[in-house]
C-alpha cells in the first residue's frame, strides 16, 4: 500500500507565465501535504513543494486538478487557454495526462472594454507504473495571457505491485 497528496488550500491565485518552450514550463506550487505512506513531498522541508516522491515501484492513480481562471480585459475578442501536464523526474512528459482550459471571450457589446473572467476546474486521472525513487511534477506547457490557478492538487494511490 502507497498514497499521497499535496494541496494548496489558501485559494490564493498564482499568476501562470507564459512558456517557451513548453518542456521548460513552470510548476505547480503545492503548500500542504495530505496523508502520506510510501510518498513524501519535494523539496523536503515545510513547504512549498513542486513534486510528490513515490518511494515504492508498482502502478499508480494519479488525479491531477485545480481551478483556472481565464481573463480577457480588453474589447477585443480572442481565445485564452492554458495546458498542464504530469511530469517524472522533471525530464520525461506524460503526454496523456493533458488537462486544459480553453476559452474564447468576446470583448463589450459595441466595442466597449469590458472584463469576462472565467473559472474552471479541470483536471484529469490516470494510471501509470512508476519506479520507486519517481518524482512526478505538474507543469505548465501552453498558457495565454492573464492567465492563474488556485487549488491545485495531485493525488497518487498505489493499486497494484
Amino acid at each position: 500500500m502507497a498514497y499521497g497528496s499535496l494541496y494548496d488550500p489558501s485559494g490564493t491565485f498564482v499568476t501562470v507565465s507564459q512558456v517557451n518552450p513548453p518542456a521548460l514550463g513552470q510548476k505547480v506550487v503545492f503548500t500542504t501535504p495530505g496523508p502520506l505512506l510510501e510518498t513524501a513531498p519535494f523539496p523536503p522541508g515545510p513547504g512549498p513543494y513542486t513534486d510528490l516522491v513515490v518511494l515504492t515501484a508498482g502502478v499508480y492513480e494519479i488525479s491531477m486538478d485545480l481551478t483556472a481562471r481565464l481573463i480577457n480585459a480588453s474589447n477585443l475578442a480572442f481565445n485564452t487557454e492554458v495546458q498542464f501536464r504530469l511530469f517524472i523526474n522533471d525530464t520525461t512528459p506524460v503526454l496523456e495526462s493533458t488537462f486544459e482550459s480553453f476559452n474564447r471571450i468576446t470583448g463589450g457589446p459595441g466595442g466597449n472594454p469590458s472584463q469576462v473572467e472565467i473559472r474552471n476546474t479541470i483536471g484529469r486521472t490516470i494510471q501509470l507504473r512508476l519506479a520507486a525513487n519517481d518524482r512526478l511534477s505538474i507543469r505548465v506547457i501552453a498558457a495565454s495571457l492573464n492567465v492563474t490557478y488556485r487549488y491545485p492538487s495531485i493525488v497518487v494511490t498505489k493499486i497494484a505491485n
